[in-house]
């Protein structure tokens, strides 16, 4: 008897290894990464390093549930660190997805339209200056903890942002949303988009994008109105267009000036970059430059910048 209570359990213990096997056996997780090197040479940092290299690695896991339903879940350990992980759950055939950010990730809102300018390499309000003002998420987003849900209806791709408490600074929650109209004139964008920091301000940003070809432009406005009068408000008109050279060969230019009250002069950010690829290889870099950064008449910055990613 106690011989077959062991051979039992031996048994159970063997099928229940079984199971998590079998379960587990629909989903797969993948490495990857790339050996990067990165210069940075900004004018008003010049007794820094410029070059660095990159040092991060990302995890990519999903797999199909048998209601219909599939998971996927990010992890990128960057400096050591995993900063940026995810989870989103697939909710079936036309029904969209959930999304779930653990930290520095947008699961959806207003991120899927604050910029829809493009470029070969980064935007323009990139690397001279520390603070990226003049975009919807300008009153200060934040995607940790932050829930979102995406689908599309027609023409329309509907993203959906909320947070139950933004920051300790901002106490209540965030809601945002971004909406992208695929008209059925060909290659034309037209994308809407919302931010609510809850007694913080309200962020609202309209675009345009268009495609011809090889070429690509859009033009898009952003309005940032704080609910404390203390804090100034700001109105940006951001526009750029790219050009693909050839399927290797990217270059792009753009501008964006932002309007800030009681600011002396507005803060005009401007940029051209360029990108190639070759194999495995893909350099990418340019010039970005802002004047009066914060509308601070003579704060001035250039930067110039390289990466070359190599991809294994």
């Amino acid at each position: 008897m106690l011989l077959f209570r062991k051979l039992k359990k031996v048994g159970l213990t063997a099928l229940a290894t079984t199971l998590v096997a079998s379960s587990a056996y629909a989903g797969e997780m993948s490495v990857s990464g790339s050996a990067s090197l990165n210069y940075s040479g900004l004018s008003t940092n010049s007794d820094a390093n410029p070059w660095s290299m990159g040092d991060s690695i990302k995890f990519n896991g999903s797999g199909d549930l048998d209601n219909g339903m599939s998971v996927a879940v990010y992890y990128e350990l960057d400096g050591g660190n995993f900063d940026d992980y995810s989870l989103t759950l697939g909710l079936g055939d036309g029904m969209g997805t959930l999304g779930f950010s653990g930290a520095s990730m947008s699961p959806g809102g207003v991120d899927s339209v604050k910029d829809i300018v493009p470029t070969a390499y980064t935007p323009v309000y990139e690397n001279a200056d520390a603070t990226d003002n003049g975009l919807a998420t300008t009153s200060g987003r934040n995607q940790t903890s932050m829930w979102g849900y995406k689908n599309s209806v027609g023409d329309l791709d509907i993203s959906v942002g909320y947070n139950a408490k933004n920051s300790t600074a901002h106490q209540d929650s965030e809601t945002s949303i971004g909406v992208t109209y695929n008209t059925p004139m060909d290659g034309l964008t037209i994308v809407a988009g919302r931010m609510d920091d809850s007694g913080v301000a309200e962020n609202d940003t309209y675009g345009l994008k268009y495609t011809a070809g090889n070429v690509t432009a859009a033009y898009q406005i952003t309005k940032v109105n704080y609910d404390a009068t203390a804090t100034n408000d700001q109105d940006a008109q951001h526009y750029g267009i790219s050009l693909a050279v050839n399927e290797n060969l990217s270059v792009s230019a753009g501008r964006q000036v932002v309007e800030i009250d009681t600011a002396v002069d507005d803060e005009i950010n401007t940029g051209v970059n360029a990108s190639y690829t070759m194999g495995s290889i893909t350099i990418g870099g340019g010039f970005n430059s802002v004047d009066s950064a914060g509308g601070t008449a003579g704060s001035d910055a250039e930067v110039s910048m390289l990466n070359i990613a190599f991809a294994f």
